[in-house]
């Protein structure tokens, strides 16, 4: 079973260089089912494209970071992290999370999608598409017996 959000769009400049979004993923068993699931993935997929200053080249190629934080502790989970430049840029960065349980009914908690870009003296907006997929594995018989919910809190 398969859960995902909208694609959102977001401008990281010089000036505002970081950007957050927090979600929460709620993977259960559908009520009265006693469906047990066994992992859950749950990930960030983001494209980060770099547009030039449109007065030439920039002397300063930006960074670019993304980071999965989960709210419960604090703790970044993944983290990825490209510079932009004359040579080959990935198409995509991406972060995730993959919790394996012996068997679980219920897996709640909330993350933090964490974009920044290097400020000045790097020039230029850095354009992200972004949107998070959460995933439940559980047996065959069980799939129609669960299900994913992605919210924002």
């Amino acid at each position: 079973m398969t859960a995902s959000t909208e694609v959102e769009a977001v401008a990281l400049t010089a000036a505002e260089p970081h950007f957050e979004r927090r979600l929460r993923v709620e993977a259960r068993a559908k009520p009265d089912t006693g469906a047990k699931m066994s992992r859950v993935d749950f990930s960030f997929k983001t494209e980060p494209r770099w547009e030039e200053p449109a007065s030439g080249g920039s002397e300063v190629h930006p960074w670019y970071r993304v980071r999965f934080v989960d709210e419960g502790d604090g703790q970044v989970r993944d983290e990825g992290v490209i510079i932009f430049g004359e040579g080959h840029t990935p198409d995509s960065l991406n972060v995730w999370l993959k919790k394996n349980e012996e068997e679980f009914s219920r897996f709640e908690a909330t993350y933090r999608l964490e974009l920044d870009r290097q400020g000045p003296p790097s020039a230029g907006i850095l354009h992200v598409t972004w949107h998070a997929v959460g995933e439940v594995l559980t047996d065959a018989d069980h799939l129609e017996r669960v299900e994913v919910i992605l919210t924002q809190p």
